[in-house]
């Protein structure tokens, strides 16, 4: 056989194999079935759902002043981008929650702009702390603040790349001796937090549980929370 009639007989083989080498992924690449799932997910048992399908029942708009206004819209959290000033958020106000010994679950996404598009705050015993995801400039995650230092320059912080629209998953676990959190298959806080000063960053007078966003527009799903 000669090597043209080779090469046009093998060509449909090499197109398959390149198209499917193309389409592949690293293991560090790999996304978590969650974010390919659009559905809401049901509450697993030992849960306590934090969102209602179409309303802010048990939250209250934080106002920052010139804050976006959210809502709930198919069991979706949505927080505006801010349209005169930096941030939107919402407040828990409902049944009391656990300040330690806990995990928190939620899914979250970037619809517009390039800075924080969750920011979860949280308690830790008598304080409170903030995981930041996607901020300064859209990729740095990280807590806020440890001994006086922002997410963006203590020993919990990472920079990961963020694609608009796209959901990921995000855990956070709560011990009286740790704080850790995982965003999609990276673990961005692993903290041991004896002799570390905890606290929200200066400027932050909202305490309790807050969702907000800064500059951008993000959106929230299947939150919830489980006492350990």
């Amino acid at each position: 056989m000669k090597s043209t009639h080779i090469f046009r007989y093998l060509m449909p083989f090499v197109v398959l194999w390149i198209m499917v080498s193309c389409g592949s992924t690293s293991p560090g690449q790999k996304q978590s079935s969650l974010v390919e799932n659009p559905e809401i997910l049901a509450v697993p048992d030992g849960w306590k759902s934090l969102l209602d399908k179409e309303t802010l029942a048990g939250w209250e708009v934080v106002r920052y002043g010139g804050e976006g206004e959210p809502y709930v819209k198919n069991g979706v959290l949505v927080l505006p981008m801010a349209m005169n000033g930096l941030m939107t958020g919402v407040c828990w106000v409902g049944d009391s929650l656990p300040v330690n010994s806990y995990t928190i679950f939620m899914e979250a996404r970037r619809m517009t702009g390039n800075d924080i598009f969750a920011g979860l705050s949280f308690p830790y015993g008598d304080t409170f702390a903030t995981l930041i995801v996607g901020g300064w400039g859209g990729a740095v995650c990280g807590l806020s603040s440890i001994d006086g230092y922002d997410a963006s320059e203590n020993e919990t912080t990472k920079h990961l790349r963020f694609k608009d629209e796209q959901w990921y998953p995000v855990q956070l676990r709560v011990t009286p001796d740790s704080i850790c959190a995982t965003i999609d298959t990276v673990q961005v806080v692993n903290l041991a937090t004896a002799g570390k000063r905890i606290h929200l960053r200066s400027g932050m007078s909202v305490s309790g549980l807050t969702v907000s966003t800064y500059l951008t527009t993000g959106e929230i799903r299947n939150m919830r929370i489980k006492r350990l």
